[in-house]
């Protein structure tokens, strides 16, 4: 079975767009993180790194699972 990416045309936002409603002071209604889960100071580089590898990890596995359901 080979990955076509039709998950992504199942997504629906129901409408929801980034424009900023009347009277916001230019800011969208929509935010990706909060400012205070910002990373900051020496230990972030190990936070960062050991986050790159569990992503690699994961990725590893998947493709395993991918290449086993073929």
């Amino acid at each position: 079975m080979a990955f076509d990416g039709t998950a992504a045309l199942k997504l629906d936002f129901s409408g929801i767009t980034t424009t900023s409603p009347a009277g916001s002071s230019g800011r969208t209604c929509l935010r990706l993180a909060l400012s205070s889960a910002t990373l900051r100071g020496p230990a972030k580089y190990k936070v960062l790194e050991h986050r790159r590898r569990r992503a690699q990890i994961r990725a590893r596995h998947l493709l395993a699972l991918m290449e086993e359901a073929q």
